[in-house]
């Protein structure tokens, strides 16, 4: 390393202490450049967009819903990523996030869910932190011998609302009344709140409240074409089904991403219908994807924190718990 030199002697520096050094003949002190510490590049922080932006510059139809205000989490040149808090016609106070993907060429709608409540949200934060910390960049388990461990391979919802609430027959689940079974069978019907029961194959099925919903790791998903490698159901109720999904493509199945699924069913033509209980309901009680759902992938793992951020402000401004 070469030593300083004194710039009116010419002649090297003798160091006294660490930093600080003096000329031999002019007796002169210098201190030693320090480098300028780079200070960390702070990420950009996520504001709110008026509601009126979202209105005239996407493709959100004011006849279905009108935007409050949103947060843009991410845009590049396909896509932009943004949660956004929504109520429908009408019903101002009735406000819920939307989750929402546009084609940013366009501004289109691509893809969305709906979170309707504080606990179902709850649940979509701690399921999205629990990807944070078991996946890499790719989503590949961490530690695969330890993960594998906690996977449910037996997980179905219907099966696991039934261990949850224990129905009896009799009482309603939601306000303790009187249940009474309807002459066809498939389900009990309470006159006091008008809770209804669904019965499957012999078996009751129910909501499971948001509050009491496990949230695990499962592999049985209705997810069609794409391989579910391992998810997390974070809503379920009789008829809705929302969860997310690590999916590979059967043709590549190291490319793995993460997907927000939403799915629901008809249970109104199930009751409807001349099916006798008891008969195989495969084809009736399918689980199909929600109606304008579209496609809500997500590639890239570094975007969760950020989606996490926006839904946590968002959840501050309808001060939700």
């Amino acid at each position: 390393m070469n030593k300083m030199k004194c710039p009116n002697c010419n002649l090297d520096l003798i160091e006294l202490y660490p930093g600080i050094n003096q000329c031999p003949q002019c007796k002169k002190f210098f201190k030693e450049k320090e480098e300028p510490i780079k200070e960390k590049e702070k990420e950009t922080e996520l504001e709110f967009t008026p509601g009126k932006w979202f209105m005239s510059h996407t493709a959100i139809e004011r006849k279905y819903e009108e935007a409050d205000e949103g947060i843009i989490i991410n845009k590049n040149q396909d896509n932009m990523l943004a949660s956004i808090i929504c109520h429908s016609p009408g019903l101002s106070e009735d406000k819920y996030i939307r989750l929402s993907w546009f084609k940013t060429s366009s501004n289109m709608h691509s893809g969305m869910i709906k979170i309707d409540d504080e606990l179902e949200l709850r649940n979509l934060i701690n399921a999205l932190n629990l990807i944070m910390n078991d996946f890499d960049e790719n989503f590949n388990p961490i530690d695969k011998e330890k993960f594998q461990a906690k996977i449910n391979k037996d997980f179905l919802p219907e099966k696991e609302a039934r261990n949850i609430l224990k129905f009896d027959g009799k009482k309603c689940l939601n306000c303790g009344g009187i249940m009474f079974k309807k002459k066809n069978e498939k389900y009990y019907s309470c006159e006091r709140c008008g809770e209804i029961i669904v019965v499957v194959e012999g078996n009751p099925i129910y909501n499971i409240p948001s509050d009491k919903l496990k949230l695990i790791y499962a592999q049985n998903f209705p997810v069609n074409f794409y391989i579910p490698y391992v998810g997390i159901t974070y809503k379920w109720f009789m008829a809705e089904w929302k969860a997310i999904v690590i999916i590979c493509n059967p043709e590549n199945p190291e490319n793995k991403w993460l997907r927000f699924y939403w799915w629901d069913r008809d249970l109104n033509q199930y009751i409807r219908s001349n099916v006798l209980v008891g008969t195989s309901l495969t084809n009736i009680l399918s689980w199909k994807a929600r109606k304008g759902s579209g496609t809500t992938n997500l590639y890239e793992k570094s975007l969760i924190p950020k989606i996490i951020d926006a839904l946590e402000k968002c959840k501050n401004k309808l001060n939700w718990k």
